[in-house]
């Protein structure tokens, strides 16, 4: 066993992230993310009392303590460790800390084999948060001190890499980021970061912090940057999940507007046999104008939901970076941090290594989305400009038709007041009968009349038949 598998007091930090209350979310659906939450530390033994109790925590502030003047809840067994569970504005936070089985202080400053980082991890995954998987995202953080003044930082690094066996395939060169040197620590960053079709649950984030050996071996120095750092560190992850949980929102968002974009071509590409068809129906235009005004309705809907997704990147992208800065200032403003500090110097911008991901994410989050969304919108125009040919035609056909009603009504009114001046005349013929020598019958007169009644509006009836028949 070399000196590189040891570590005193390792520790694992896991920094988990739910959503509390989303933009458009009803009641019931605020209700079921924070019963969700609550499980992960109370699992079965959460009644519905106690959510309620819980819920009373909750105000509107940036940062809550939401077990109140407890803070922290320990585990309930021999195990060493806490729930801290906070919620910052819109997203519950939950930090678990353990370092194995609890041990009397004498052991604590023992050499143990990093070998015990997968049972930490396991235990946290199983036990302590009941399996479930975070709905935003999650980090993790695995912190101890060096067993020795000549123990290689690095090695021992990517030791506990390999044993913690937090990501598929294991690669280092894979998975690392960069390197720093804070508050005399050593940090790693290793990422795996998921692709554009998978699923929030395949992003894998770890910080390494390995602390150099001390002359007698103490951990209080260590443990009380950490306690320094923890803070920090909430807000960090968070704003660093909550951009990679926007950009895979906005990927399935993606997604599902390239499939009604599929639509709304067909929609278009069928315009121009509409136009020309010589008898239009009107019902089936109407049909068409109704689905293609309730795919405008969802498209547009969807694009909305596009650009909030990429002003929640750019506005957790900036907040990222102005944690880090923070971070930097506060150990410059803090003699006590400064104090605790082994005598190895660390540059202001120490903690800049991990401005690796906020680069990342400007180039590819931002720009990708910022792309999507120009591109997507195009189709909404498209769409657009369709059902607005779609009106035009229908008030055209409907217009042909209100003109033809006009003219077969007048067409048969004239016929009717022919017939009736035709009538007038049997009438009087009929009141004043004449006498036997010029006596004219009245029944070819009547048939005289509904002729002449009827030759009018015969003709109009043919003229229209035509008209329908010709394209104007």
């Amino acid at each position: 066993m070399t000196q590189e598998n040891l570590l005193i007091y390792p520790t694992v930090d896991l920094f988990l992230y739910d959503l509390a209350d989303g933009l458009g979310q009803t009641d019931s659906e605020v209700n079921e993310n924070r019963q969700q939450f609550w499980q992960k530390v109370y699992g079965e033994t959460l009644t519905p009392q106690l959510l309620e109790k819980l819920k009373i925590a909750e105000t509107n502030a940036n940062y809550v303590d939401l077990l109140g003047d407890d803070t922290i809840a320990g585990f309930e067994d021999a195990v060493d460790g806490y729930y801290y569970p906070v919620k910052l504005g819109d997203t519950y936070a939950l930090q678990i800390d353990s370092s194995g089985n609890a041990q009397p202080p004498e052991k604590q400053l023992l050499p143990q084999e990093i070998g015990c980082l997968e049972a930490i991890r396991k235990e946290i995954c199983d036990r302590r948060i009941h399996g479930s998987n975070a709905t935003i995202g999650q980090s993790w953080l695995i912190w101890g001190q060096l067993t020795a003044n000549d123990q290689d930082a690095l090695t021992t690094a990517k030791n506990c890499y390999q044993e913690f066996k937090l990501f598929e395939n294991c690669q280092w060169e894979g998975n690392f980021q960069k390197t720093g040197e804070f508050l005399g620590a050593n940090f790693y960053e290793l990422w795996q970061h998921p692709s554009d079709r998978e699923d929030i649950s395949t992003n894998r984030h770890l910080l390494i912090c390995l602390f150099p050996h001390t002359a007698d071996g103490s951990i209080s120095a260590a443990a009380e940057i950490m306690t320094l750092l923890y803070p920090d560190f909430i807000q960090l992850f968070r704003f660093r999940n909550k951009v990679i949980w926007a950009y895979q929102q906005s990927r399935q968002l993606k997604s599902d507007l390239k499939k009604a974009s599929v639509s709304i071509q067909n929609i278009v590409d069928k315009l121009p046999q509409q136009v020309t068809a010589a008898n239009l129906d009107l019902k089936d235009l109407q049909k068409n104008l109704v689905k293609s005004l309730t795919i405008f309705s969802i498209y547009a809907n969807y694009i909305s939901r596009l650009e909030e997704q990429e002003n929640t990147i750019k506005t957790n992208l900036k907040n990222y970076k102005k944690r880090l800065k923070k971070i930097a200032t506060d150990r410059e403003s803090n003699p006590d941090a400064l104090q605790i500090a082994t005598d190895r110097e660390s540059s202001p911008d120490a903690l800049l290594f991990l401005k690796t991901f906020s680069d990342f994410a400007s180039d590819k989050y931002v720009e990708q989305v910022k792309s999507d969304r120009a591109s997507l919108t195009a189709g909404l125009r498209l769409l657009e400009n369709a059902i607005e040919t779609i009106k035009g035609i229908i008030d055209i056909e409907q217009t042909k038709s209100d003109r033809a009603l006009n003219a077969t009504i007048a067409i048969v009114g004239i016929g009717l007041a022919t017939s009736g001046v035709a009538a007038s005349i049997i009438s009087t013929q009929v009141s004043n009968p004449p006498t036997p020598a010029n006596k004219i019958a009245p029944y070819p007169a009547f048939w005289l009349s509904m002729a002449i009644g009827i030759f009018p509006v015969a003709i109009g009836m043919i003229f229209l038949a035509i008209k329908r028949r010709i394209k104007f």
